[in-house]
């Protein structure tokens, strides 16, 4: 354990004085805290800024020149945007499903109260770019319900049990602006399963804090038997294999950016200096000579001595540097798995049928691994969230004993008429269920519930038509408001009998005449 001196000494030198009433164990796990944030914070930043197309990028004064003011620092063709977009487009939670029909209804009326259509984007995206996204899950006394906010990597560390993987607590360190004109303050949040630990370094000194209206510290995180909620922080981890932090997706493209960056910055100075063709001219006296470039014209060379020469070097052939390009683009699209076309290289357009399966099936295989990790992280994030409301709130029916299964939208582009075929087959072979029909061609859980709410209106309409057309029968009615039936055609409807009479030769027997008669009983 480090001694509380040297924790002091070393935050010392940032400006923090720590407290007397802050033990050396608490400070070293603060000391803990910053070296793993500082540890990160370079990556995040880099793979934000690659994402947002800030690149390192180096240009000559020249090529400088020529680009307007506040890109000359950060030329580059952006790919980077295009590798996370292709995921992040296929990712779409459309509801959840659960053996308990009262919990699965709760979580997806929670999800469209907070407005989660547009925050997973945002938790999808930080998860994608750096590598860890966290969701905030806590207690909105105003709305009395669970609160869902996304966190910036930056901010967070997550510690895990090296025995069980799961994780033991986490913190969060910011840095809060108050007023205008006040002093910015550091502070830092540890979440733990059964509580939560507030400080604040004011006047270079760590204190304990409470925001208003909170009386006892540490916060308690307890339901109403005193059993723990847990810790109030989701993490969708990228990638995360067996790692405690997740991998960023562009974390093997940027090389490949950065070598596509620098041909292109080489192709640019070909261009400018070697794209049109140069003339030279040796022994002419540029004095009394005269040169026109414009189409048409006549230009005038005087020799001033024997062995004068007028000559030309050829444009440069910029076959090389493009090929080179297509290749580095060809690598992206290799590496991520992003289909080609999406990178809109050649001059065809993007490919169809079979063609187009075929070249997003590695994309797809991917969005759907991700959406297993994920799908996790916020069935963790609905589960932990019925917990709150059951300690702060109503109880969730079916939340201690039931499970949660995230839906997701097809990240397939699709053949539509196959597709639906497709979903005949199931439904009307295979028995499939028409809900499970209907996620599977992309609806919510509400879209859903309507259309199965509208089904069994129209079902209760045609039987109720049904039983009325019976019973205006049954008091010898027309159906429709028409007169009464004549009670004869109901009880004894009239029969028709023919009599058929034949008429032969008395010698050869053959038929002469034969003679019908029909009569009504």
């Amino acid at each position: 354990m480090v001694s509380v001196n040297g924790i002091a000494t070393a935050l010392a030198k940032v400006g923090i004085i720590p407290a007397s009433t802050i033990n050396a164990e608490t400070l070293a796990l603060f000391k803990w805290i910053e070296e793993q944030l500082q540890a990160r914070r370079s990556g995040y930043e880099l793979f934000r800024n690659y994402f947002e197309g800030q690149h390192r990028v180096l240009l000559s004064d020249r090529l400088k020149a020529f680009l307007p003011q506040g890109l000359q620092e950060s030329f580059q063709d952006n790919y980077c945007e295009v590798v996370i977009n292709a995921v992040l487009n296929r990712l779409d939670v459309t509801g959840f499903t659960s053996n308990s029909e009262q919990l699965a209804g709760w979580a997806w009326e929670l999800w469209q109260a907070q407005r989660m259509d547009a925050t997973q984007g945002v938790v999808h995206v930080e998860a994608l770019i750096t590598g860890d996204g966290y969701l905030l899950v806590d207690w909105d006394a105003d709305a009395m319900m669970p609160r869902f906010t996304p966190q910036l990597a930056e901010m967070i560390v997550p510690h895990y049990s090296e025995t069980t993987r799961q994780m033991d607590f986490a913190s969060k360190k910011w840095l809060e602006t108050g007023a205008i004109g006040d002093k910015p303050r550091t502070r830092l949040n540890l979440y733990y399963p059964e509580r939560v630990e507030k400080y604040i370094a004011g006047n270079n000194v760590w204190i304990e804090h409470r925001e208003e209206g909170e009386t006892v510290w540490p916060q308690p995180w307890v339901d109403g038997r005193g059993e723990p909620i847990g810790v109030p922080l989701v993490h969708f981890r990228n990638n995360a294999h067996t790692s405690n932090f997740g991998f960023s997706e562009l974390a093997n493209v940027i090389p490949l950016q950065d070598l596509l960056n620098k041909t292109l910055v080489d192709l640019l100075q070909i261009l400018d200096t070697m794209a049109f063709a140069q003339r030279w001219t040796l022994n002419v006296s540029h004095e009394s000579s005269t040169v026109d470039t414009v189409p048409g014209s006549w230009s005038t060379f005087h020799a001033e001595e024997d062995g004068a020469e007028v000559g030309e070097w050829p444009a440069a052939n910029v076959e090389g540097p493009l090929r080179a390009l297509e290749t580095f683009v060809q690598q992206i699209a290799s590496t991520s798995r992003t289909p080609q076309h999406l990178f809109q290289l050649g001059s065809g357009g993007p490919p169809s049928g079979e063609a187009l399966k075929t070249s997003e099936s590695g994309l797809v295989h991917k969005v759907r691994h991700k959406m297993v990790s994920l799908g996790n992280s916020w069935e963790d994030a609905m589960m932990l969230a019925a917990r709150v409301q059951g300690a702060f709130g109503e109880q969730v029916p079916g939340a201690d004993i039931a499970r949660l299964e995230t839906t997701w939208g097809d990240p397939e582009t699709r053949n539509e008429e196959a597709f639906l075929t497709g979903l005949g087959v199931k439904h009307n072979q295979l028995g499939v269920p028409r809900q499970q029909i209907w996620r599977e061609m992309g609806y919510d859980a509400d879209e859903i519930a309507q259309m199965e709410a509208d089904l069994q209106a129209e079902k209760a309409a045609d039987a109720n038509l049904g039983g009325e057309i019976l019973k205006q029968f049954s008091q010898g009615q027309l159906p429709g408001g028409g007169g009464a039936i004549e009670e004869t055609a109901i009880t004894r409807p009239r029969r028709t009998v023919r009599h058929q009479f034949v008429e032969r030769d008395l010698h050869t027997r053959q038929i002469v005449h034969v003679r019908t008669e029909e009569e009504s009983e």
